[in-house]
């Protein structure tokens, strides 16, 4: 079967939620990859229904298209490191 971003969105077996509060919003952030290690460089998430791309460079996490929000990014890996153990 092949996999879709719909499916993704709504395949409860696929990717764990989190809430976090940045700035005083609060964001909900859901993985859309099964298996989270501490050596990947990239992570697919859903970002309040807008799909992100993390990326690391020189161990720092940065969106895709934007070193903006690099503080945001990495909350967000923190949140996913603490709750996977990595």
């Amino acid at each position: 079967m092949e996999d879709t971003v719909d499916s993704r969105f709504y395949d409860r077996s696929k990717g764990q939620i989190f809430r976090i509060t940045y700035k005083n919003r609060d964001f909900q952030v859901k993985l859309l990859q099964k298996e989270i290690t501490k050596e990947m460089v990239e992570i697919d998430l859903l970002l309040d229904g807008v799909v992100q791309k993390l990326v690391k460079r020189d161990s720092k996490w940065f969106f895709e298209h934007s070193e903006v929000d690099k503080d945001f990014a990495n909350d967000i890996w923190r949140a996913i490191s603490l709750r996977y153990r990595l």
